[in-house]
């Protein structure tokens, strides 16, 4: 902590150091634009075209959102001024409060980006930082409007005031927190590709044990299906018209539950919300029963199959299908469909345009397609082995994500702390290659 601290203020950032300013933002700026307005021509290559989307924690995320603008266009774009390496960016909506540094000249700007370039006293990466803190957005959030989604205009972010420590103090807390974040955002990393392993582990194990069984010493045969390969010999294969019933059963309930199919299941849809896509009226949904499975099989890319435990009715176009044998476990069959959507096996046996979401599996294909059937015995134990895994994958993807909770938490503490002076930082020793601000100037 400084020796000496005195009142703000403003509410969101507290005592300051006292040889601190607190000062006008537009007074303190060479320039803010706003390109609010600016609608450039969408082309597949050409000079990047930088959008809100693409400013994500802190940094231009250039996969984020990938479009360009023709080069010939682009001094009419940029008419207002161009960005410069280090210029802060500002996302004024959808989402409102994302900034980064400019780290390439080479780009354009689309709407509902601010570009700020501080002047002589404001250096742009201790700006960002402060932009960036949770004191800030609560701040910004003030002055914001809007219904639907919070924005605000350029004008008003001008009018805003910011904490302001002496020049060579905001270079240290640049490098204190350039140091810091780079170590927190390692280890939130190295969480991330943990998460990701445990998915692929866990889809790994029912891949498996769907196909190959829990006896590692049994003998198998050939399949007669390329990418099933072998499976115990004692198993069958048989097609999926000898082991379920398509249903179309249309009622015209009344006040029906509307049964929707997502990448988390069945879901009854609220209808009350107006939000998603609703249907004129729901007379021609067909029916679904509990214990019926309900597959979207008109998008094989990014749709999903599920078994109902409710009542109600789903899109004509969902395919509703029953089981015939009450003694096969329909967990095992349906761990084995959706292991189908994650490995693309559905989609490879799919028709029609799929750049418009319109991959199907046709009622041909539906009928025909393979799978192993194990015994009714054999079923439950593989059922209990996937579950009692579940569990576990499950238990240690949510303790990965609550660590990640925590190391962005703490990485937000760590900014507000240090652009605010609640944390002394002028004695942090950080080797400095150089000052990326000073070698774009």
């Amino acid at each position: 902590m400084y020796s000496q601290y005195k009142k703000s203020g403003l509410e969101w950032f507290g005592d300051i150091p006292n040889h601190w300013e607190v000062v006008s933002l537009k007074k303190n700026l060479e320039n803010i634009i706003d390109y609010r307005g600016k609608t450039p021509t969408k082309v597949d290559s050409g000079i990047f075209l930088v959008t809100a989307k693409n400013i994500q924690n802190g940094s231009i995320q250039y996969e984020k959102s990938k479009e360009y603008v023709i080069p010939s266009e682009y001094s009419n774009i940029m008419s207002r001024g161009t960005p410069k390496i280090g210029d802060v960016l500002l996302t004024t909506e959808a989402p409102l409060g994302e900034v980064a540094n400019v780290d390439c000249s080479d780009i354009a700007l689309a709407q509902r980006i601010i570009k700020l370039r501080g002047n002589s006293k404001l250096n742009n990466y201790f700006l960002k930082y402060f932009l960036l803190s949770d004191a800030f957005t609560q701040y910004l959030n003030t002055f914001a409007t809007g219904s639907t989604a919070l924005g605000i205009k350029g004008s008003k972010i001008s009018m805003l005031k910011i904490i302001l420590p002496p020049f060579e103090e905001q270079k240290k807390i640049i490098n204190f927190l350039n140091q810091k974040t780079a170590e927190i955002d390692a280890l939130i990393a190295d969480k991330e590709r943990l998460i990701e392993l445990l998915e692929e582990k866990r889809q790994a194990v029912i891949t498996e044990t769907i196909t190959k069984g829990l006896d590692s010493n049994v003998k198998m045969k050939d399949s007669g299906v390329e990418w099933i390969g072998e499976v115990p010999e004692h198993w069958e294969v048989k097609k999926m018209k000898y082991l379920f019933n398509i249903k179309k059963r249309i009622e015209g309930l009344d006040n029906p539950q509307i049964l929707s199919v997502t990448q988390k299941g069945i879901k009854v849809k609220d209808i009350s919300t107006n939000e998603g896509q609703l249907a004129a009226n729901y007379d021609k949904y067909q029916t679904v029963d509990p214990g019926d499975f309900v597959m979207n099989h008109m998008d094989l890319l990014t749709g999903f199959i599920d078994v109902s435990i409710f009542y109600g009715v789903t899109s004509p176009d969902y395919r509703v299908f029953k089981i015939t044998n009450e003694n096969y476990n329909k967990d095992y069959f349906l761990y084995y469909f959706q292991m189908c959507y994650y490995l693309r096996i559905f989609y490879k046996f799919g028709q029609g345009v799929a750049s418009f979401g319109r991959w199907r599996l046709s009622t041909d294909e539906f009928n025909s397609f393979p799978i192993p059937i194990p015994s009714v015995k054999e079923q439950r134990e593989i059922i209990e082995f996937i579950n009692n895994n579940e569990e576990y994958s499950k238990d240690m993807i949510k303790d990965t994500k609550e660590t990640i909770n925590k190391l962005k938490e703490y990485r937000q503490s760590i900014i507000y702390e240090a652009v605010t002076g609640k944390i002394d930082v002028s004695d942090h020793d950080v080797p400095v290659e150089s000052d990326p601000e000073e070698v774009s100037q």
